[in-house]
């Protein structure tokens, strides 16, 4: 669950700037050194071992669900190498996730009917490490009145697996709050007696739609001036048409926000995504526009982003992204250089995971949904 916009992408946005170009370039950003500094900022949010320890036991969850609840595969890595030139693999996170929240419409509605996601009969289960088997594992232990799951949190090396012997460093407890009317799971994440991860996920369903909301707070744990909390909302809801997700992202300290527009539209054959991210701080507004319409039969690909700076366009491209003619643009139409495309994939890599951060954010309410 990384935002980071890596340093690299200062030192490109900086041999750029010296070339001198007359025409508009998608480096030119007020302060880039400081763009670096505040997604760095960013990032930080997550810089505690509790919450690597978080998202390490975040791909572990599906030993405490039932079978008919376990993640559904998706189908989107043909478009990866495809996409790769334009930066358009930026808008596949969210594609993914409609897929899945789509194809468990059904398992959604049994869940309501129940008026429950997790099984009353796992309540106030603890899941430990398993040294032998290198897995969590229900042991026995119990928590009374936790109407959910604990998973107990352990430190992680380097590689984000589970340093043995074991030393437990938090506890990830996730809460059904649900009633009649909503589905909602609580991710709670503490470390002694902070609270590193707060947030809420709910659901509603009907016959052929769904929609999905998360919200809450991520913080390093630390106080004073060294405190970075990041604060968020996402919105994902799908129907028979298609689909739309809205997502914002605030960090308090440097004031930084992220924030996504995406649309889906099933008119079959076709998938048509349009998208907007942003990214404003500094009083600077860095904004990817895109427009891709994919054909489910002939796997043709049409694919139109444009980026922005404080709303002027300084790069754009537009075409059949498999076609070598289809290239990179300034605003005056002149191919980008070596040191701009450099830049941009920087920034898109960025934008990308952010994209992927959003749709981590549900998965361990997922888990229990079949997201």
């Amino acid at each position: 669950m990384r935002l980071l916009l890596r340093a690299g992408v200062v030192l490109g946005l900086a041999a750029a700037a010296a070339c001198g170009k007359d025409a508009p370039s998608p480096v030119d950003f007020n302060d880039p050194a400081a763009v670096s500094a505040n997604l760095s900022s960013v990032d930080s949010a997550f810089d505690s071992d509790v919450f690597r320890s978080f998202s390490t036991a975040s791909i572990m969850l599906d030993i405490a669900t039932a079978p008919a609840f376990r993640p559904a595969a998706t189908l989107t890595e043909m478009l990866q190498p495809k996409l790769a030139r334009t930066g358009a693999r930026m808008f596949l996170p969210s594609l993914r996730q409609a897929q899945k929240l789509q194809a468990m419409v059904p398992n959604l509605s049994i869940s309501a009917a129940q008026g429950r996601i997790i099984p009353d009969t796992m309540y106030g289960r603890v899941f430990e490490w398993d040294t032998a088997l290198n897995q969590y594992r229900y042991q026995g232990t119990t928590v009374a009145n936790l109407t959910g799951v604990r998973f107990v949190l352990y430190a992680t090396g380097l590689d984000g697996q589970v340093v043995e012997p074991v030393s437990a460093i938090g506890t990830l407890d996730i809460i059904d709050q649900s009633t009649p009317t909503k589905l909602q799971l609580q991710i709670l994440v503490k470390g002694g007696a902070t609270t590193y991860v707060d947030y809420t996920a709910s659901f509603t369903s009907g016959v052929t739609s769904a929609s999905a909301t998360v919200s809450g707070t991520i913080t390093n744990g630390l106080s004073g001036g060294d405190n970075k909390t990041l604060s968020f909302d996402e919105t994902l809801s799908v129907n028979a048409g298609g689909a739309n997700v809205q997502a914002t992202f605030v960090l308090n300290n440097p004031a930084i926000t992220l924030m996504l527009n995406e649309s889906l539209a099933f008119n079959d054959p076709d998938i048509i995504i349009n998208a907007d991210f942003r990214l404003i701080q500094n009083g600077e507004t860095i904004r990817a526009v895109g427009h891709i319409t994919v054909n489910n039969l002939s796997g043709a690909l049409t694919v139109s982003v444009t980026v922005y700076v404080d709303g002027h366009p300084v790069a754009s491209i537009s075409g059949d992204p498999t076609n070598p003619a289809t290239q990179w643009v300034d605003a005056g139409g002149e191919p980008l250089t070596v040191a701009d495309l450099a830049a941009l994939a920087d920034l898109f890599d960025a934008f990308e995971n952010f994209g992927d951060t959003v749709t981590n954010l549900f998965a361990p309410a997922g888990t229990f949904t079949g997201l």
